[in-house]
């Protein structure tokens, strides 16, 4: 009887101690993701606009889809046609965006003419003689307002002033639409936990912590 009893005592205590160590896994898991999702979101407060909306999205994706009301089409849709501007390379001379998509009149419908302001003009690469002729020769095939936008920023070229145009004009349509994600985002971390993480990051961090907002 004392052997059934010790037997019973340790399969009680074993159990308590797989319960115990389950939480503690489950409460770690959840201060690790709240602590990461409240350092992606503080370094995109004080992050240049394009490289902020690129933050954003990662930080949307981190979260479970039955926990944000958000529109994750969107959020996609916004994130695919961030990261072609923001890995394009910045020259003075030839510039082709790495559209991350191929570059299909579907694509254009949903990366490009949401933002796209058709009345400013985007100047492909200036050049002389037959080159500049070819150029002209390849525009004119254009069969779409799609097919002209991918000559023009792709196989043509671009002038740097053109590709600010275009990360201006996307940025005045997205960080309106990915700061409410941002807001919606926020609501997911813990006040305290946002703040302890702002005071563990460097002072010019700190005059943001307003941005998380009231829970």
């Amino acid at each position: 009887m004392k052997n059934e009893n010790s037997v019973e005592n340790t399969a009680k205590e074993e159990s308590r101690f797989e319960e115990f160590v389950t939480q503690a896994l489950r409460l770690h898991r959840r201060g690790s993701f709240e602590n990461l999702l409240a350092q992606h979101l503080i370094v995109a407060v004080n992050s240049p606009p394009v490289q902020k909306i690129r933050l954003v999205c990662e930080a949307a994706f981190m979260v479970p889809k039955d926990k944000l009301n958000v529109d994750m089409h969107e959020v996609e849709t916004i994130y695919v046609a961030c990261l072609s501007l923001l890995h394009t390379p910045e020259k003075t001379d030839f510039i082709s965006v790495a559209w991350a998509f191929p570059q299909t009149e579907e694509n254009y419908a949903r990366f490009i003419k949401p933002w796209h302001n058709r009345h400013v003009p985007i100047f492909y690469t200036y050049s002389c003689g037959s080159e500049r002729d070819e150029k002209r020769e390849t525009l004119k095939k254009a069969q779409s307002e799609a097919e002209e936008f991918f000559l023009i920023t792709s196989n043509l070229g671009i002038h740097l002033a053109s590709l600010q145009v275009l990360k201006s004009e996307f940025v005045a349509w997205a960080v309106p639409r990915i700061m409410q994600v941002f807001e919606v985002v926020s609501r997911l971390v813990d006040p305290d936990l946002y703040k302890q993480v702002l005071e563990s990051l460097k002072p010019g961090v700190k005059a943001y912590e307003g941005s998380l907002g009231s829970p």
